[in-house]
């Protein structure tokens, strides 16, 4: 819809008197400020970042013919170790699945990080928890979910508070989650990234990582649809984990070449590493 003159210049006077955020199309990205993640592959897909006061889910979209680990976990933990190194940091563990000496392999400074594990793995106390977390003035948190999750019913308030916490305390506030999504999660993030995996990476005959495809699914601070590809690098002697990206293809050029794929009776990951969970 064309804008008049006069509309558009009643819109400038009242963003220079308000402030630019105070009158927005609907349409429009809503600003925020951002956390960067320091890992060049995603501040490129991202608007620079992690939003602030936002709630980011990293969604997990398994892939036929590909890894049945989507690598939401790791990427997650990747995040949050990098946030833990500069900052106070908690993770709320839910499966139960944490290893701490990955965690701290992937360059976690476990003097910086809260785990949480609410009795029987409940995700309202879960929640709850990290909410308070939020308000006594914790930065960054990271909530791992399980494979099985509860019905709407068991997200509306926890989740609500916790959104509320975050947008008053500026936090980051990261999700990692099976698709489909609940639907009050998938309402409630500001954005969503997909994580598919392609293939798992080998180098010498041992398995080194996890190619995976990254897409902007959903984004309120930015246009979605951006995507890109990334090597998860598991940890290796005298070195930590990282994420990497990849050089993406452009339409028409076929898929990325997949990398060897783990023979019958090798059990999948080799025993000294740790398989990427969901």
């Amino acid at each position: 819809m064309a804008t008049s003159s006069d509309l558009a210049e009643a819109i400038s006077a009242l963003q220079r008197r308000y402030g630019s955020a105070a009158v927005r199309r609907g349409g429009d990205p809503t600003p925020a400020g951002v956390w960067p993640t320091g890992l060049p592959v995603l501040d490129r897909l991202l608007p620079g970042g992690l939003p602030l006061g936002r709630i980011t889910v990293v969604a997990g979209r398994p892939a036929a013919e590909a890894p049945a680990a989507t690598g939401r976990l790791t990427l997650l933990q990747a995040l949050l170790a990098g946030a833990s190194r500069s900052m106070q940091v908690a993770y709320v563990d839910l499966p139960g699945s944490l290893d701490l000496g990955y965690f701290a392999d992937l360059g976690a400074d476990l003097h910086s990080c809260l785990v949480l594990r609410p009795p029987r793995a409940a995700l309202g106390p879960g929640l709850a928890m990290a909410r308070t977390l939020v308000r006594a003035g914790v930065p960054w948190v990271g909530v791992a979910l399980g494979a099985r999750l509860p019905g709407p019913g068991a997200w509306e308030h926890p989740l609500t508070a916790l959104g509320e916490a975050a947008w008053s305390r500026g936090a980051v506030v990261c999700f990692s989650a099976p698709s489909p999504l609940p639907a009050p999660l998938a309402y409630a993030s500001s954005l969503t990234l997909g994580c598919t995996p392609l293939a798992w990476q080998e180098a010498h005959g041992d398995m080194v990582g996890l190619r995976v495809r990254l897409d902007v699914l959903k984004s309120k601070v930015g246009a979605p649809g951006a995507s890109g590809a990334a090597l998860l690098r598991y940890p290796r002697p005298h070195a930590v984990g990282d994420v990497v990206g990849l050089p993406t293809l452009l339409p028409g050029h076929g898929e990325i070449e997949p990398a060897a794929q783990p023979q019958p009776g090798r059990g999948g990951a080799p025993a000294d590493l740790p398989a990427l969970a969901g």
